[in-house]
């Protein structure tokens, strides 16, 4: 989140939690706590000890617990890029994951 803009920052927020600002004192405070996982490839073959990394795979949210599903990105660049494609292709659409 450091390499975003405030404008990336706030849909991120948004994205996470479902509100575009965080509260006084920041990520410290956000109740639930932001918890972030791996989120399991959707391609059967990136299973396992030798799974690939997932790039074309998106991040997903629960954000009533603040909760972030990542896939194993093989680079930070491809990682922001994911994200910010979420945050932005996504507003306004609510699908389970």
């Amino acid at each position: 989140m450091g390499d975003f803009n405030p404008v990336q920052q706030r849909a991120f927020c948004r994205f996470v939690s479902g509100v575009p600002r965080l509260p006084p004192g920041g990520l410290a405070v956000l109740n639930p706590k932001l918890t972030i996982v791996r989120k399991h490839s959707s391609t059967a073959s990136n299973v396992g000890p030798n799974a690939e990394p997932a790039d074309d795979d998106l991040p997903s949210v629960m954000t009533c617990a603040n909760y972030l599903k990542l896939p194993p990105y093989s680079t930070k660049e491809i990682m922001q890029k994911r994200i910010l494609y979420a945050i932005t292709e996504g507003q306004g659409s609510f699908d389970l994951s």
